[in-house]
């Protein structure tokens, strides 16, 4: 090798070659930095998507609670909410303490119940239905200015039905009497015909509140009978209850006179308010009976053979009373959470093909303008109910009392002593 070549060859100063190293380790280092920076972010990212989409998912989760309703009106619930697309749906059977709890809007999404006092209590923290949805339904139905209104809907009604024996018409020459005067002349008549024109099963607590809710209804109309339940909330005492005035002299104990003038005079049998639902079956199969006083929901577990001639009514109203509403239990739902999927459940609930399958899988009367009812019962609450200008209110047991209330017992047993004395 030449002297040139070698003379090229020179070696680079270590202190040159310290620097170069350092810039290497330095540049290396953020290549390093700047890839796990953009790792980073990447994952942040993914990470964002993944609980977004998780988070959207969840929103269209259902958790559904029912509560105080039988159970086969909750399957067929159930099932009909399964019908809708939905992420994942839950059912649960609840209690009040369930619901009464703090978080219950962050467990429960949707409650099923019946309108009342117990709903009432719920419905003070739950969240509003959308208004669209209550287009759904007749104008009278709707009650979206008062307090709590757009925190539930109804869904189907029961009904505190007056049913008239087709047979002891055809005797008599009339059909169902549509005001009170002519319900007086039917029963009165009637006697010559059966061996008790009127008779309900009075023996159970609810059957006989909701006779007093009709009577006092029929007689003075919805602000008579708002005031009787307002007053029952605060002070459940027939003795206080018993000569409250709510207009034009009519009180709880002019009605309970005219229960007694009944038992009297042979209208209705002198033990109707200890009777049952078995001593319904027994005169109504015997033809001893002219008017029936039950719910719609205790109609359809009499045997057809026996309920098949009569004819079913509203309470019929006293003449000149024109402002009333209809004594049939709603089934709602109430909104407890603020998802927006609860409403594409309720709207689908609502829909004409859904409410025809709620009504006949209950039995009860649709609510919907649109939807076919289960028969011409049925039909008849959702008209009557349409038809008054307050629409469908529940029953004194459910609107003033909580459910296995004390109180309410009591109530009826003081209204059950006055029957037999005519004394509190």
């Amino acid at each position: 090798m030449s002297k040139k070549s070698k003379k090229s060859k020179k070696k680079t100063p270590k202190a040159i070659m310290f620097f170069k190293n350092c810039g290497a380790f330095i540049w290396s280092k953020k290549i390093i930095f700047g890839s796990g920076l953009l790792a980073a972010c990447v994952i942040a990212v993914i990470v964002s998507l993944c609980l977004r989409r998780a988070n959207s998912a969840a929103q269209q989760n259902v958790n559904v609670a029912f509560y105080n309703i039988p159970e086969k009106q909750a399957k067929v619930l159930e099932d009909n909410i399964k019908k809708v697309e939905l992420g994942k749906v839950t059912f649960k059977n609840v209690t009040l303490d369930d619901l009464n709890k703090d978080k219950a809007d962050k467990t429960y999404d949707l409650l099923f119940t019946y309108e009342g006092l117990a709903s009432e209590a719920i419905k003070a923290k739950a969240a509003n239905i959308s208004s669209k949805l209550f287009n759904y339904l007749p104008t009278s139905l709707r009650r979206q200015n008062e307090p709590n209104d757009r925190k539930s809907i109804p869904l189907v009604l029961d009904h505190f039905e007056f049913s008239y024996s087709k047979p002891v018409e055809a005797k008599i020459g009339m059909e169902n009497p549509q005001n009170f005067d002519e319900m007086l002349t039917f029963l009165e008549k009637a006697k010559k015909y059966t061996f008790t024109p009127f008779f309900t099963n009075g023996g159970d607590d609810e059957i006989l509140l909701g006779l007093i809710s009709a009577i006092i209804e029929a007689k003075g109309g919805y602000n008579a009978y708002s005031t009787f339940v307002e007053a029952a909330k605060k002070n459940p005492s027939a003795e206080k209850l018993l000569t409250l005035n709510l207009g034009n002299e009519l009180t709880l104990q002019s009605v309970l006179d005219l229960f007694r003038s009944w038992q009297e005079s042979g209208i209705v049998h002198p033990n109707w308010f200890h009777a049952k639902y078995r001593d319904i079956l027994a005169f109504v199969e015997d033809g001893q009976v002219a008017l029936l006083f039950t719910k719609l929901s205790v109609h359809r577990t009499i045997p057809y053979k026996l309920i098949r001639d009569f004819s079913t009514e509203r309470a019929p109203v006293l003449s000149g009373q024109t402002d009333h509403a209809l004594i049939a239990p709603a089934l709602c739902t109430v909104k407890l959470s603020k998802k927006s999927v609860n409403d594409k459940v309720i709207q689908k609930l609502l829909t004409e093909e859904t409410q025809t399958a709620l009504s006949m899988g209950t039995q009860l009367a649709p609510v919907a303008l649109r939807g076919e009812s289960f028969d011409v019962q049925a039909d008849d609450v959702r008209f009557f109910a349409a038809s008054c200008r307050y629409g469908a209110r529940t029953d004194l047991l459910s609107a003033a009392f909580m459910p296995d209330s004390e109180a309410a017992k009591k109530l009826c047993q003081e209204i059950r002593r006055y029957l037999t004395t005519g004394r509190i």
